[in-house]
């Protein structure tokens, strides 16, 4: 794995989101899908994101890709954290539930078991409670993958000194 990859990941995630017609209208109902990539960074951001003020009522959805370990010398683990939050005036939905629950829903069916990230499929590890300011709540999602510790051979040098 390069660190390229963390830039590809938040990418693909980014793009994942925002082609969803489901969570682009539970971000903003008044948007038009064409219009969709306007979302990236006003309510859908590629890192964790705290909004200092907020002048209305929002929802947002934040990400980020961590290298927790390397398992051995081929595989690493690296986690995709996403954070779901609205404000409390969001959370209600018209139609019944929770905003937060549903928008996390839209998400685990969209990327779960995606081989989009890493080596096989990307894998969600857990959905639990967030609050990241007042009046506002939601949720942290985790989701695991597995990618190559380093690039194969053929996109680095032998060493000159190296015995082959």
């Amino acid at each position: 794995m390069q660190l390229s990859e963390f830039f590809n990941y938040k990418n693909k995630l980014m793009e994942d989101l925002l082609t969803n017609e489901e969570i682009v209208k539970l971000l903003n109902a008044n948007i038009d899908m064409k219009d969709a990539w306007k979302l990236a960074y006003d309510c859908v951001f590629p890192y964790e994101h705290i909004p200092d003020t907020v002048e209305s009522a929002r929802t947002f959805i934040c990400f980020d890709v961590d290298v927790q370990k390397s398992v051995n010398k081929t595989f690493l683990l690296p986690t995709i954290y996403i954070w779901v939050f609205s404000h409390r005036s969001k959370m209600h939905l018209k139609e019944g539930g929770v905003q937060t629950d549903k928008l996390v829903s839209e998400i685990a069916k969209t990327i779960n078991g995606s081989r989009f990230y890493g080596i096989g499929e990307l894998d969600l590890y857990s959905v639990k409670r967030f609050a990241p300011a007042m009046d506002y709540q939601g949720k942290v999602m985790t989701f695991h993958a597995k990618e190559w510790n380093r690039p194969g051979l053929n996109d680095k040098e032998i060493p000159p000194k190296r015995r082959v």
